[in-house]
């Protein structure tokens, strides 16, 4: 009785496992696979958004330490007025990357508004503030927030804002117990890139009435965006839930493009980020030529940092 029994539940497992769990696994694979990026269809650009300048929705990870250096090196060469509202994410306890965003986005504001006041100088009487440098003015600086907390502002009334999930592994843990701290921060992660660039993109790119109007006609019309990385670890729990936004079915047009910048200290092979991320991200930026020969992938794009 107990053989005939423990082969029903055999039997049981087995046509269980075959019409339900193989299934799924192909659904998962397929889903996966057709979100990868080198699966994802080429991006295609009509005459008329050709024409129309737009500005790009920016999630930038800081991860502690040299990688926050260059990043916020990189950055800093950025066009500040395209690459608008900028996000960045660091990890919870990361309080010195934060002071760095902050002096770097206090001097991006101070260009801005010295430039707009160039502007003001050589158009009218002197003295006289456009339009332009007074809403450089009156713009907050300093938008803070928790990656669990809900924002009142973001309605676009600020040029950046700062957000803190957990890190996915902290330095010397052992790697049995990554897998739970990389949940954590995948569990944080997953809502905050949904909030920022994937069902909330009406709060996080509000049109102008000029840009409304020029919009007319072209029907979804979206604002790029783009996550910008150059490790460590954490940063996968980011890439990974955008990936897993595009598995969920979420508009190509409305998850970031996820971008990797290998360090510079990288001459002949990745970091352990950039291995677990080259087949994830869209674009993969290596600052060595020899490394395009390993990773053919990769785009060599000179000295950056």
């Amino acid at each position: 009785m107990d053989r005939h029994l423990a082969a029903n539940l055999a039997l049981a497992t087995t046509i269980t496992v075959t019409f339900i769990g193989i299934p799924l696994i192909v659904i998962f694979a397929s889903r996966l696979w057709s979100s990868l990026p080198q699966n994802r269809p080429r991006h295609t650009t009509s005459s008329t958004t050709a024409t129309r300048p737009l500005t790009c929705t920016t999630t930038i990870f800081l991860g502690s330490g040299g990688h926050t250096a260059e990043m916020l090196q990189l950055v800093s060469g950025l066009d500040c007025a395209h690459y608008t509202p900028r996000h960045y994410v660091v990890g919870w306890d990361d309080s010195s990357s934060i002071e760095k965003v902050h002096r770097l986005e206090t001097l991006l504001a101070a260009k801005k508004v010295t430039t707009a006041g160039q502007g003001a100088g050589s158009g009218s009487v002197a003295g006289t503030e456009t339009e332009a440098g007074a809403g450089a003015r009156a713009r907050p600086n300093v938008v803070a927030t928790d990656a669990l907390i809900s924002d009142t502002k973001s309605s676009g009334e600020f040029d950046y804002m700062v957000h803190r999930i957990p890190r996915s592994r902290h330095v010397h843990q052992s790697m049995l117990t990554t897998p739970f701290t990389l949940a954590k921060s995948l569990f944080v992660a997953m809502p905050l890139i949904k909030r920022l660039t994937c069902l909330a993109k009406s709060e996080t790119y509000p049109m102008t009435g000029a840009e409304r109007a020029q919009s007319t006609g072209v029907p979804g019309r979206a604002r790029r965006s783009v996550l910008l990385m150059n490790g460590p670890g954490t940063c996968l729990a980011l890439a990974l839930a955008v990936i897993g936004a595009r598995m969920a079915g979420i508009p190509d047009d409305q998850t970031p493009d996820l971008v990797f910048v290998e360090s510079f200290a990288r001459v002949k092979t990745l970091s352990l980020a950039g291995r677990l991320l080259y087949p994830l991200c869209d674009a993969f930026l290596v600052q060595w030529p020899g490394l395009v020969q390993r990773y053919p992938r990769s785009k060599y794009i000179g000295i950056l940092v």
